[in-house]
């Protein structure tokens, strides 16, 4: 019985390896390779988009968070102002540039 299906093994690799040969299964080969590569760029560009649309809704969040903390009247973080502007130093349009 060990024997038989021994045999039987071999000879269905034998077969396996002749049809193998074909042009037929190399075709469907490289035509599964392209289905299996097109899911895998499929999902990793589904993956990449998701990341990228997080992304750009946290920062209008934030955005829009920065904006109602801030009132009509304060200044930036990055903006200096100076400490003190002596009235005779500058004239009248610069001091108001200075301090907008």
């Amino acid at each position: 019985m060990k024997k038989k299906i021994k045999d039987l093994w071999f000879d269905a690799e034998g077969k396996a390896v002749e049809y193998g040969k074909l042009e037929f299964f190399k075709f469907l080969s490289k035509l599964v390779h392209t289905a299996a590569m097109l899911i895998l760029c499929v999902i990793v560009f589904t993956v990449y988009c998701l990341n990228e649309l997080f992304l750009y809704v946290k920062e209008k969040l934030q955005r829009k968070q920065d904006v109602e903390e801030l009132d009509e009247y304060s200044a930036r973080e990055e903006t200096i102002l100076p400490d003190k502007v002596e009235p005779g130093e500058i004239d009248k349009v610069d001091r108001v540039r200075k301090w907008m």
